[in-house]
């Protein structure tokens, strides 16, 4: 049953809680300062969720909604660009929030089919969290995520005090085959979570066994080398 003390259509208080906190205030258009003077805007009139909310000021509110398509003049704000526009400002008032996060995939002395993984949050301030995913590929076969509860796939959160090293190791998935010279290669996605509840995806980088003496995982940047992005929950 829909709640009668909400309209149709209205955000949850939680989550505008949540973007005013993200853009401390500030107009996700012009980017100045509103104070009291803010209104959490629907950039599609139909949906409620977080991702359509928008924080506007008065006059930026009543900008967006000011358009006639029969006769236009100027153009209009589309909502790839509403939302591309309030990204920025929710990244300028929230990446003090963000530290620096190495992570690494290797061998160290471990033989496969384990695999150690370690993460560390570089910050000397804020807590974070991480989101992990690993997708492995052996050759052109794509093996999916490690079958090591949910560490790797997204679905437990990483726990990363300041300062704080972790580290951990998973098992290869089903159809890795051992004894194949195939190229193996683990692509990493990873999500950081601040303070506020907003998430900053970072670019996905990856691994790849040298099967040479050295018998370790390089990094590789590169999307081409990575290879098409696996299945995961």
């Amino acid at each position: 049953m829909r709640d009668m003390g909400r309209r149709e259509h209205e955000f949850q208080e939680a989550d505008k809680n949540r973007v005013l906190l993200w853009c401390a205030r500030h107009c996700c258009l012009c980017g100045k300062f509103a104070g009291l003077g803010i209104e959490i805007a629907h950039i599609d009139p139909q949906k409620s969720d977080i991702d359509n909310a928008m924080p506007l000021c008065f006059d930026c509110h009543a900008a967006i909604g000011h358009y006639n398509a029969s006769h236009p003049r100027g153009r209009k704000y589309s909502i790839p660009e509403l939302k591309a526009r309030r990204d920025q400002v929710y990244d300028e008032h929230t990446q003090h929030l963000i530290a620096p996060v190495p992570y690494r995939v290797f061998q160290d002395g471990v033989k496969l089919p384990k695999v150690p993984f370690a993460i560390e949050n570089h910050g000397m301030t804020y807590p974070l969290q991480a989101r992990v995913i690993i997708n492995l590929r052996q050759g052109d076969a794509a093996l999916g995520c490690p079958p090591t509860a949910g560490h790797y796939n997204g679905l437990y959160l990483w726990n990363l005090n300041p300062r704080q090293a972790v580290r951990g190791n998973f098992e290869m998935p089903y159809g890795f085959d051992e004894k194949s010279s195939a190229k193996l290669v683990a692509r990493v996605e990873i999500t950081l979570i601040d303070t506020y509840k907003r998430e900053h995806n970072l670019l996905p980088g990856g691994y790849i066994l040298d099967r040479g003496q050295a018998g370790d995982w390089y990094f590789e940047p590169c999307e081409e080398q990575l290879g098409a992005k696996g299945e995961h929950p």
